[in-house]
């Protein structure tokens, strides 16, 4: 409908134009005398240009879209070039290119950035960029560009969309934090347990011929320096428990805080090889079994970077999707709700610890009610630590004390 009101627009301007054209002719041919004439040869330029402009087809550019910034966090810029060619070397006057949002928050945060002005000519490519400041989490889609050029006066005005879509994702901050393995004791002589066996690299126990597979970091130095033989350090294991990190998607004013401390935690019991999961519960609720490559991780954050609050009544089941542990289960939430954490403790078979990341704004006192929550799930045998976003690099910390 839209398009066959342009085109009826544009048609209809072709015809004033047309109808300009044989009048001033008329005119002059009539009229006589050098100022009819000198109107007429005025006025032809334009109205030759305006004819052939109609007659121009404007869908034969192409635009090519590239992404500068490659990876985004939560209040980052992002940088983008577009490219604009086409094989006809029409002069084109007044050429507008609008880059078109899905979501009008972005346009609004965009504001005049992505909408360029420029003389096209007789050139066959352009180019233009951009920067979009403050970007906030999530997936955002661009679609497209918008085309639209201009013969002199206004009278032909053509308009193109070419598709080119693509997704910017922006993925939540993460916080370093000093992360201390929860509930892992070191190979004394203890009895079997469902504990992985890790390497701690911190305590080098002696040293060994260098084997494939072994990591640079490993390598002792100092007896390739005496000797000329490759050796690797041999270290203790560690009896490490799995972890699993839910988020508690339930629509919160503190929902951004959330995605931050999960992808904090997620990414730092990663980079120290902790069997750790991840399980976010929301409308789909969605699991990650055992991160232990890059590209599992990076799963977790494009997840992350997708996720959308959920009412309280849309959290669906989680019990098809938790993975068994024989660890502990952190839990990320800004509600300790009871019937929640009962839910989810329900559902999560052999865990030998439940602990609760609480999510408070700034430090000040607690509301009443979420101090009668926190006191009634640690009454529960629940471990619970309120935190605040300045506080999320000492989580762990407060976990080991």
């Amino acid at each position: 409908m839209k398009k066959g009101k342009e085109l009826l627009s544009v048609t209809g301007r072709f015809v004033f134009i047309v109808g300009l054209f044989f009048s001033v002719y008329v005119f002059a041919m009539f009229q006589g005398g050098k100022v009819s004439w000198t109107i007429f040869y005025m006025l032809t330029p334009f109205l030759l240009y305006s004819i052939a402009l109609f007659a121009y087809p404007i869908n034969n550019i192409k635009a090519e879209r590239i992404i500068r910034t490659k990876t985004i966090e939560s209040g980052g810029k992002l940088a983008v070039t577009v490219k604009l060619s086409r094989t006809v070397r029409f002069p084109l006057l007044y050429t507008v290119a609008i880059e078109k949002w899905a979501d009008p928050a972005m346009v609004r945060s965009a504001k005049a950035n992505t909408k360029h002005i420029f003389l096209f000519g007789f050139k066959k490519s352009m180019e233009f960029s951009y920067e979009i400041d403050k970007l906030p989490r999530g997936e955002h889609i661009v679609e497209g560009v918008e085309m639209e050029v201009s013969d002199f006066f206004g009278w032909i005005k053509k308009r193109a969309s070419i598709e080119l879509k693509d997704a910017i994702l922006v993925y939540p901050n993460t916080t370093s934090i000093k992360y201390v393995p929860i509930n892992s004791q070191y190979d004394r002589g203890s009895l079997i347990s469902p504990f992985s066996l890790v390497k701690d690299t911190t305590m080098a126990t002696g040293v060994r011929d260098y084997q494939a597979g072994d990591r640079v970091t490993w390598i002792h130095w100092k007896s390739f320096a005496r000797t000329q033989n490759l050796m690797t350090k041999e270290f203790e294991d560690r009896q490490s428990e799995d972890i699993i990190v839910l988020l508690d998607g339930r629509e919160s004013n503190l929902f951004e805080e959330k995605v931050e401390l999960a992808a904090s935690i997620v990414e730092e019991a990663a980079n120290h090889q902790a069997n750790i999961a991840f399980v976010s519960a929301g409308a789909e609720t969605v699991a990650f079994p055992f991160i232990h490559s890059a590209d599992q991780l990076r799963d977790v954050f494009v997840h992350l970077a997708k996720i959308r609050p959920t009412a309280s009544e849309g959290i669906q089941p989680i019990a098809a999707t938790l993975p068994a542990v024989a660890g502990s289960v952190v839990l990320v939430t800004a509600d300790p709700d009871w019937l929640f954490i009962q839910s989810m403790m329900a559902l999560v078979k052999n865990t030998k610890s439940v602990i609760c990341f609480v999510i408070v704004e700034g430090e000040n006192q607690l509301p009443q009610q979420l101090q009668e929550q926190i006191r009634f799930a640690k009454a529960k045998g629940i471990t619970i630590h309120a935190l605040s976003r300045k506080q999320f690099s000492e989580a762990f910390k407060e976990v080991a004390s």
